[in-house]
């Protein structure tokens, strides 16, 4: 699979009140086993960058939190033209960019310390109430945020995927007191770290995902069992469908797509 065009998708990000910039160096522990930045470092770092604009904004969890509410991350997608290494340095850019349906948007563009664009995504937020744990209407939330309407660094919507039709390649895991936030359920990056490693160890040691697709549909706990299984759905080795499931009840917690090349 060829590299995403990403350069061209994502054009430099003027310099606005509501675009936050967050500098981060690539130290020891955000870097694979090959030395290059950890997609799960990347997106890591994606977290901390919006969680920061969201407390500039009056919008963190924290706050919202006090008001009964809280931020629950729906839909993702990235693409990855590059990953750089140790010692590197990358800046995000964030920022709200519009409303889709129940969804607020917020947009990423990552640059390696040559300008040059190494990663672009976009993603969809619920609002939900705490204790009713379900969405409520984001438009009031949506103009806390004074979103930079229809700027986006990608053109793709983000669409419900597919469910998984055939199991070829499963692993299970738990979930580890370390895999949960401030909401006392699995954080979402720990998601993308099942997802990612369920793929076939023979791919893990060959190829890096350069696109990842995913839909939050449920909540894990701490010491839910969790089964992962995905699904080839081309002959060339680049493109998998995954969905991780509670294993007690067999609930599907979530949906993605993946897309790979060799190293």
């Amino acid at each position: 699979m060829d590299t995403p065009d990403i350069s061209r998708e994502a054009p430099a990000v003027a310099l606005e009140p509501n675009v936050w910039k967050e500098s981060y160096p690539i130290r020891t522990y955000e870097v694979d086993c090959r030395n290059r930045l950890s997609i799960i470092s990347m997106f890591n770092f994606m977290q901390d960058a919006a969680s920061k604009h969201a407390q500039a904004l009056g919008v963190s969890v924290r706050r919202l939190l006090s008001e009964n509410y809280t931020w629950l991350l729906s839909r993702l997608k990235i693409k990855i033209a590059s990953y750089p290494g140790i010692n590197d340095r990358i800046q995000i850019a964030t920022w709200p960019s519009g409303t889709q349906r129940l969804f607020a948007l917020r947009d990423f563009e990552l640059r390696n310390g040559s300008n040059q664009v190494i990663a672009a995504a976009v993603s969809a937020w619920l609002v939900i109430d705490v204790q009713r744990r379900r969405p409520v209407r984001i438009l009031p939330f949506v103009d806390r945020l004074n979103p930079l309407e229809g700027r986006h660094v990608l053109p793709d919507t983000l669409d419900k995927l597919p469910s998984l039709k055939h199991r070829i390649y499963e692993k299970n895991f738990i979930a580890r007191y370390g895999d949960l936030d401030v909401n006392q359920h699995v954080n979402n990056v720990s998601f993308v770290d099942w997802v990612v490693e369920g793929v076939p160890s023979s791919l893990l040691n060959t190829s890096a995902p350069v696109q990842l697709e995913i839909n939050f549909l449920a909540e894990a706990f701490y010491e839910d069992c969790i089964l992962v299984a995905c699904h080839l759905r081309d002959p060339d080795n680049t493109v998998f469908h995954h969905s991780p499931t509670r294993q007690a009840d067999g609930r599907e917690l979530a949906r993605a797509r993946s897309f790979w090349r060799p190293f």
